[in-house]
């Protein structure tokens, strides 16, 4: 199948035009034109997930953190970005990004973690995209009925596989509306009104949630890879319906161990 195909399809759920501004989704490394007939994805493009890649005959790495996103002089093996680009081209690997864009689209990763959670309760968007105010980066669940925030952390952790939570503020507070945020969620807190109890996200930096907290918001930091690395998932069973070559999700590691 031609790349070209492949991103014509994934398109089609995941519009670029979603993408934020800063953003760099899209074809990162190859020619639209080549053929494809294995698929490696993963959530960030490591020289472990491109000997992977390598190791398995895979034309094309779908990934998504992009690989590159600002702007770079040269491409040399001087430089651990360098080295990855060199290895990519020399193995004739493209690299295609779904960063943003899968964020924010309907049925993307904010929806699929709501679903993996599976909390019941409605569902709306939260930081709408200025391109389609169907899609945005985050998503508020109002629960059925509400819960506290140490029954809903116990939930999170089985329904993600997690070992370790970071939570924020009372655990036996009532809960009945959620905001949730897949990745690094912390410069989005001022955007959140009064009406939300609990803030469910990753990569939380001290200040901010000690303001959020004196605010009267509840967090829960469930890390940054453990909140995305669904992606690789997500992306298989979407392929599945279209591709009929071989689709691999890569083999990654928490970037942080807790001892």
């Amino acid at each position: 199948m031609k790349l070209e195909d492949i991103m014509n399809f994934l398109e089609k759920k995941y519009n670029p035009e979603l993408a934020e501004k800063w953003d760099n989704s899209g074809l990162i490394i190859g020619r639209k034109g080549s053929n494809v007939s294995a698929v490696i994805i993963c959530l960030d493009i490591t020289d472990d997930v491109i000997e992977q890649a390598i190791a398995a005959r895979a034309e094309l790495i779908i990934s998504h953190h992009p690989l590159i996103f600002s702007e770079i002089k040269r491409i040399t093996n001087d430089t651990v970005l360098g080295e990855k680009i060199l290895k990519l081209a020399e193995n004739k690997i493209a690299v295609y990004s779904i960063h943003t864009n899968a964020d924010s689209a309907a049925h993307g990763l904010s929806d699929y973690i709501l679903e993996k959670l599976s909390l019941g309760g409605k569902k709306s968007v939260w930081l709408k995209n200025e391109s389609d105010p169907e899609s945005g980066l985050g998503r508020i669940l109002e629960l059925k009925k509400e819960d506290n925030v140490y029954n809903i952390s116990k939930a999170v952790k089985e329904k993600l596989n997690l070992k370790n939570i970071r939570i924020a503020g009372n655990e036996n507070k009532r809960v009945k509306r959620i905001a949730v945020l897949t990745g690094a969620g912390g410069s989005m807190i001022p955007e959140i009104d009064n009406t939300v109890d609990l803030y469910i996200t990753g990569d939380l930096k001290h200040h901010e949630t000690l303001d959020a907290l004196e605010a009267g918001l509840t967090l829960i930091d469930i890390g940054h890879y453990e909140s995305e690395n669904i992606f690789s998932e997500l992306i298989k069973k979407d392929l599945e319906e279209f591709f009929n070559g071989k689709i691999i999700q890569a083999k990654e590691n928490q970037v942080f161990k807790i001892i």
